[in-house]
């Protein structure tokens, strides 16, 4: 007696798969050129960039914990949050690059970088509340509906959650460390070497690993 598989979903997981990293690198590296371009400063960029794939990975690690299969569903879940997750990087970034700009010459990076971030901080937490909560009739389908949208609403509730905490959580420190320093030329010849490393983790992971690899 064979067994002979007559509906095999691995290469349709794989393909799944394989649009979800060409959406995030694609999605890191467009924020990162949108920032340089809006806001000319490479640390601002690498911040908002590099939420996304941890938020994403947060998110994976929520899936196993609760038990939700990675299925095609699922993953497309993910793929809608990208847009929603690197916007609370933005806003939080972009208020503490405010603060720090029109503070004096001698800036306490502590406290603004703790100002700029209860400004905005309620704002970007009722937001993601909001969506949230308007996923909770999903949560209570049954059947075959239950089985076919609550896996969505299960990983878009995790990254956007994901996203949330890095934002709240470790986006402000990271934000103290890059902007907590004193003006001038001083300044781009300390994050420099920085920069360029973070640019050539997102070449290798939206365009070519040698490529980033030569530029860090």
């Amino acid at each position: 007696m064979r067994i002979i598989p007559f509906y095999d979903r691995s290469e349709l997981i794989q393909q799944t798969l394989g649009t979800l990293r060409s959406a995030l690198s694609r999605e890191m590296l467009i924020t990162a050129i949108v920032i340089l371009v809006m806001m000319a400063h490479l640390g601002s960029a690498m911040l908002i960039s590099g939420l996304l794939p941890l938020a994403v990975l947060l998110a994976f690690v929520a899936m196993r914990g609760f038990g939700v299969d990675a299925n095609v569903v699922a993953l497309s879940g993910i793929a809608i949050a990208i847009g929603t997750m690197v916007d609370m990087g933005i806003i939080m970034t972009e208020n503490i690059h405010r603060h720090f700009q029109m503070a004096g010459p001698s800036p306490n990076p502590l406290a603004i970088v703790t100002r700029a971030a209860r400004e905005v901080g309620g704002s970007i937490f009722t937001a993601v509340a909001t969506t949230v909560v308007s996923f909770l009739p999903v949560f209570a389908m049954q059947a075959a509906e239950g089985k076919l949208f609550k896996p969505l609403a299960f990983t878009k509730t995790f990254a956007l959650m994901a996203a949330l905490m890095v934002a709240l959580a470790l986006i402000p420190p990271l934000a103290g460390r890059v902007y907590g320093h004193a003006p001038g030329k001083g300044r781009w010849q300390r994050f420099v070497p920085e920069g360029f490393v973070g640019l050539g983790v997102l070449l290798a992971v939206a365009v070519d690993g040698w490529i980033g690899g030569v530029v860090a």
